[in-house]
Formats: C-alpha cells, structure tokens, sequence
C-alpha cells in the first residue's frame, strides 16, 4: 500500500492526466468509465482509506481524493462515493465476519460493485413510509418492493436495500438487506435520463419476492434506522466534498481561460471587471474550504451539521459555475472548455439523496417554535 503522500500525489498526477484526457473525448459520455474505474481501484488503491479509519466517518483521505477527481469528472466521484459509501463502509462499519470475509476485500478491489436501495416513488418523511417489504421465512428472509432511483444499480454486484420487517406480535422494525442483482426476482430497469453527472448509472430497481438467506441481513441485526442514518450522513459529506470539487474545477477552468491572449491582442483577465469578479469567486470558494475542513470538529457534535455543508457546498457549486458561465459563456467553444456541464452537475448534487430544501425546511424549524 502507497503512503498517503505517495498516493496523493499519484492521484494528483492521473487526475490532471488520464482523466483529464478522458473528459476532452468523453465530455457528453453516459457511458460507465469502465477503464478508468480499474485504473483507479487496482493501481490507486482508491478505496483502501476508508479501511485505515474506524470511526463515525468516511476517512478524510478518500475524501479529498474524490474532491480532487471531482475537479475535471464531478460524475467519476459520486461513481466512486456510491462504492464507498453504499458498499466499502456499510460492509466495514456494521457488517457480520462472514459478510465482511465475503464482500469487503472484493468492494475494495472494485471487482464488487455496490449500490444502495432506499428511495422510493414517494417522499420518504420516515423509514415508516417505506413501502419495500421483508418477511421472515424458514431459511431466511423474502423481500418485495419497489425502489425509484439507485445509483450504480445496473453495474452493481450487490445491493443493500433498506426494508421494513414486518413479523406477526411485533412492532415494524427495519433492516438493510445484501442483495445480490443476480437474484431471481430482481428487475434492474432501464437507465433515468438525466441532465448532470453523466456516466452515473441511475435505475430503478423491482425485488419481486426475492428470497434471501437469513446471512443477508446487514449485520445479522434489524438496525435500520441507526445504519440508514449513518451512512447517509457520511453520503451528504461526500457530496459535500464533490460540490466543492466541482466549484474548484469550474473556477479553473475559467481562470485557464481568462489568463489566455485572444485574437483580439488581451486577455480577459486584463479587464478590471474581471479581475474583480474573479477575486469575489476565488474569495467564496476559499470561504466554503473553511467551513467544509471544519466538519472533523462538529460531524459528532452535531448530526444535522454534515446537511449544513452540504447545503452551502452546493450552493457555492452553483453560483461560481453561473458566474464562470457569465463570464466566458459565449467564448468558451473556442477552448472546448464545457463550464455548462460543472452547472449541470452541481444542480443535480443539489438534489442528491437529500434535497436543498428539505435542509433548508429543516434548519427554519427552529425558528417557527412559539
């Protein structure tokens, strides 16, 4: 295993190399970045950091990896957070010694791929809207249901799909389910069409009575709401992350742009105006990397701070790649510099596992108690 430094650096390098060379060929691409993903799991050991880590959080080192991948492949680096966040750490953090012998060392190679089944055809206000079910039988478990959108699902190996359990005297409880998409009863649908982070997969996926061995519980335990709670904490820290990436990215592109003579003997940089519209971004961008690198400090302290970042992440993601769009908007087809697809991506970040204004709707409650 390379050191930290070692590995950052590498990353650094293929990062400004091979994926930046992938993304000039690739830009519109829905395609699943097959070649790059074994690249970065094999020769980058990607996914190692979150092992490194035993704590309530996803380690800061795969963090900042997909932060800097985020830069030039926002979609690349919420590829590699649905591994690591639906696959690598649920496994790690609640799995069983069987389910860990069985799938960790493969999620960490990328040879499994992972994704996560929770949301459903409506808003989920609590897990008790959960309308995918699981009953007990002899050998074990059998699940039914529906889930509207989930990342990875038409690449992925393993699903771990949040259901509510449902046995006779008792009060409904909730689990995560390991499933495996070869499965009989599971239908993968067709790939979602969407506007931002191409190369995302994203369908629905049908459990028709699906039948599982009782091993298939995550952890062995009906823990669902402590499980579900915590991994989309550390899902909204990622996304947090990639946000800001996509920021960072947007920025430079624009400033590699504006620092560039054109045809007309100046550069746009030489325009006051710029200059000035430049430093406020530059500003912004450095104010959200304050608060973003707080969170190791405030994430236990307070469960609803990570929503808050996220929020402010992708609100800075926005408005720097508007602003980088007003500037070079109608030049940038000369350099083949696609600002539009950094906005298109942070719009869809926005909404990602938790919408902007549900955090927003969240954080005001405060203020409507009497």
């Amino acid at each position: 295993m390379m050191k930290s430094s070692t590995k950052t650096a590498a990353l650094s390098s293929y990062v400004n190399t091979a994926i930046r060379d992938y993304m000039k060929n690739h830009d519109e691409s829905v395609d699943f970045p097959q070649e790059i993903w074994e690249e970065l799991t094999t020769d980058l050991d990607i996914f190692s950091p979150i092992l490194s880590e035993d704590d309530q959080a996803l380690a800061s080192d795969f963090i900042s990896s997909i932060r800097m991948i985020s830069n030039e492949f926002p979609a690349l680096s919420t590829i590699l957070l649905t591994q690591g966040c639906y696959g690598v750490y649920p496994i790690l953090k609640f799995g069983t010694g069987q389910q860990k012998e069985r799938y960790l060392d493969k999620l960490v190679k990328g040879t499994c791929k992972a994704g996560l089944g929770f949301s459903e055809s409506k808003h989920l206000n609590s897990l008790a809207d959960l309308e995918t079910y699981a009953i007990k039988t002899e050998t074990g478990w059998q699940l039914s249901g529906e889930k509207a959108k989930v990342s990875n699902s038409s690449i992925a190996d393993i699903l771990l799909v949040l259901a509510k359990v449902r046995e006779a005297g008792k009060p409904d409880s909730y689990g995560f389910f390991i499933v495996e998409t070869t499965a009989s009863g599971v239908l993968i649908g067709e790939q979602i069409e969407k506007q931002g982070l191409l190369g995302l997969p994203l369908s629905s996926v049908t459990l028709d009575k699906v039948n599982l061995p009782e091993t298939a519980l995550l952890g062995g335990v009906l823990a669902g709401n402590e499980q579900f709670n915590n991994i989309i904490k550390n899902m909204q820290l990622g996304l947090s992350a990639v946000a800001l990436g996509v920021a960072e990215g947007a920025f430079n592109k624009g400033l590699e742009f504006a620092r560039v003579k054109r045809g007309f003997g100046k550069r746009l940089m030489d325009v006051e105006l710029h200059q000035y519209k430049f430093a406020d971004l530059y500003n912004k961008i450095c104010a959200a990397d304050a608060y973003f690198s707080s969170y190791p400090n405030q994430i236990e302290e307070d469960s609803k701070f990570v929503a808050r970042i996220k929020l402010y992440m992708t609100k800075v993601a926005l408005e720097v790649t508007d602003e980088i769009l007003r500037l070079i908007g109608p030049l940038q087809k000369f350099d083949h510099v696609n600002i539009k697809r950094y906005f298109k991506d942070a719009e869809i970040i926005e909404n990602y596992g938790r919408s902007g204004n549900s955090i927003r709707k969240e954080i005001a409650e405060r203020w409507l108690k009497e």
